[in-house]
């Protein structure tokens, strides 16, 4: 019986160790801390740290993307013997040349004797500007006149090339002298020129990416005789100039536009 009763007193404590634990709240782990781990020993331990990749946000991305398209520059002097960049630059240079004395000449709203004179006419014996084959002078705002007297002959071929010139004009014929009114300038009118402006500016860039092929072709064909890094640099610094250029072409385009539109 006394081994009995000590046997109960011994599973007694026990139960209560057990309730007593399982009672007890778990352990607060402070913030920013691993929780503990038991060691082979049994002992409690910190868990290991885990090393993470840091994540790249868009922001990123778009600082490294803007350093990736950081602008070269190249010295022209020590490609020589691969391509002149100067005459690439120069040949960029006359298409945006171009388009400006385009815009110029054939796009205005305010039309006098001097848009007239470098109209091309088309004659059995070549082509010549206006200017060339009659006297142009204006008698008033709304009138031009052109006398033919020197080369009558190419009266019907002046008049063909100013009806066909896109500046909305109708000359009419009095003998040897030519008759332009200047008609009133509409909205409808403007918004053609305008269009006109836009054409005239694709071609130009047509003719710039001209340029710009044939340089890069000169540039390849180098492939074999100068280093990787070298024709990585000059087509980029040949992509430059390109998108240099077409930037200029795109505001004058938007100021021309401007200008006749108001």
């Amino acid at each position: 019986m006394a081994l009995a009763g000590r046997c109960a007193r011994r599973l007694h404590l026990l139960l209560c160790s057990v309730l007593a634990g399982a009672a007890r709240p778990p352990q607060q782990v402070p913030a920013g801390c691993s929780a503990p781990l038991l060691s082979a020993s049994g002992q409690r331990g910190v868990r290991p740290t885990v090393p993470t990749r840091p994540l790249v946000t868009k922001k990123g991305k778009a600082k490294d993307k803007g350093q990736s398209q950081a602008r070269v520059t190249v010295d022209a002097a020590s490609v020589e013997d691969v391509i002149s960049l100067e005459e690439v630059n120069a040949e960029m240079l006359s298409v945006m040349e171009a388009l400006k004395e385009d815009f110029s000449k054939n796009l205005s709203i305010r039309t006098s004797a001097g848009a007239l004179e470098h109209i091309i006419v088309t004659t059995k014996d070549g082509k010549f500007p206006l200017n060339q084959l009659g006297q142009i002078s204006q008698k008033s705002p709304q009138h031009i006149i052109v006398n033919m007297s020197s080369f009558p002959e190419s009266t019907a071929a002046a008049i063909k090339a100013i009806k066909e010139s896109r500046m909305n004009l109708n000359p009419e014929v009095d003998g040897q002298i030519i008759q332009v009114p200047v008609p009133k300038v509409t909205r409808e009118y403007r918004e053609s020129l305008v269009k006109l402006a836009k054409q005239h500016t694709n071609k130009a860039k047509d003719s710039l990416r001209w340029v710009r092929s044939n340089a890069m072709s000169c540039v390849k064909k180098a492939k074999s005789t100068v280093s990787e890094d070298t024709i990585w640099q000059l087509e980029k610094q040949i992509q430059q100039m390109t998108d240099d250029t077409v930037a200029e072409m795109d505001k004058l385009l938007a100021a021309k536009t401007n200008e006749l539109l108001v």
